[in-house]
């Protein structure tokens, strides 16, 4: 796994935990958010999973929770 970005480990094979495939382009935005995050060291949490969302400083463990996200689009 030499050179390959944390991120395409964390999303895995445009699958979330939940089972359904992703399509690409939930898959690419997911790549995109983690990106930003890393850019300015911050990262997206939510509250206990149920409340808003807060934004922290940057650690991998939310990039893995972004990487489970489902996608609800109708998009293959």
């Amino acid at each position: 796994m030499a050179n390959r970005d944390k991120t395409d480990i964390n999303i895995g094979m445009h699958k979330s935990r939940y089972g359904n495939n992703r399509s690409k382009k939930v898959t690419d935005f997911i790549k995109e958010i983690n990106k930003l995050c890393k850019k300015f060291n911050l990262s997206i949490s939510h509250e206990d999973q149920n409340g808003n969302f807060e934004i922290e400083e940057y650690d991998d463990c939310y990039t893995a929770w972004m990487g489970q996200a489902a996608d609800r689009t109708k998009e293959d």
